[in-house]
């Protein structure tokens, strides 16, 4: 009998080590250079899925820089200056954006922030660990360049999407972060994502030119992970401090981020495309 009751226990215990063994996603935003709109596409992105009830956390990795809860809107008590400073644990200084997307804000212009150490790197790796027990999906926007505070995150990210536009400089150094994240750190999901384009055919030569650099010189291809246009309603949505995605559901931005995350996530976001709409946009910029 007692061997029966085990031999029970465990098969309960193994069921629910399966139950709790949760699947979630962490994925890095980076860039060769600042200004090609990564934050911008990291908030909307959150947003999006948050929509569609995955539950999403946004880290704000700019250290020194950050911006994305200002971005939003938020009023935050706390920040990364607190778990560095003050010894506050990250659940402690997560912002509620909705019931389904929280922000860890990591604060700025402050020298601690921008030059932490390594323990308290791994103190923040090993929390977020924690957090994404209870997250679908862990976003984080780090800053742009290839500093050790930028190379870290990338280096404990499971996927990378690195963000460009078709300005030669910014090209530049999207090849730079690519060379560095496929050679130094053999990292197998990494993606491009073309911002600010003109038009599809621009977004579409971006990608195909940088990529032909990577072959040539890295020996290696990546993916696309999308493309946005330039459109006119993203300035008017960051001075009101909500997301494009919020304020115009339909605008040539939104419906670019809708398609990022069926491509990357295997989501099928309904997309509604005015065709008139489209025509000016392709034009003017914009939806």
């Amino acid at each position: 009998m007692a061997d029966q009751a085990e031999k029970l226990r465990k098969m309960v215990e193994k069921k629910n080590s399966k139950e709790n063994k949760k699947k979630y996603r962490v994925i890095a935003f980076t860039s060769g250079k600042g200004g090609v709109g990564k934050t911008n596409i990291v908030a909307n992105t959150a947003y999006l899925l948050s929509s569609i009830g995955k539950k999403v956390v946004v880290f704000d990795a700019d250290l020194g820089l950050a911006n994305i809860d200002i971005l939003l809107g938020l009023k935050s008590k706390y920040s990364l200056i607190d778990v560095v400073k003050s010894g506050k644990k990250l659940k402690e200084i997560m912002v509620k954006v909705n019931d389904n997307f929280q922000v860890i804000p990591a604060g700025s212009g402050i020298e601690e922030i921008a030059n932490i150490n390594e323990p308290i790197f791994s103190k923040i790796k090993d929390e977020l660990i924690d957090i994404t027990k209870e997250t679908d999906i862990l976003l984080i926007d780090t800053g742009a360049g290839i500093s050790r505070k930028v190379t870290f995150f990338l280096k404990s990210s499971e996927e990378i999407v690195v963000i460009t536009t078709p300005e030669p400089t910014a090209l530049a150094d999207a090849y730079a972060m690519l060379k560095i994240i496929s050679t130094n750190y053999k990292k197998e999901k990494v993606s491009v994502f073309v911002n600010m384009a003109k038009n599809q055919q621009e977004a579409e030569n971006t990608f195909t030119n940088l990529n032909k650099i990577c072959k040539k010189f890295l020996n290696k291809e990546f993916k696309s992970s999308g493309y946005a246009l330039i459109d006119k309603n993203l300035p008017v949505a960051v001075k009101q401090q909500k997301p494009i995605a919020e304020l115009y559901p339909n605008s040539t931005f939104t419906i670019s981020m809708k398609k990022f995350i069926n491509n990357m996530f295997k989501e099928n976001m309904r997309i509604r495309e005015n065709p008139i709409a489209r025509f000016f946009a392709s034009i003017f910029g914009g939806g």
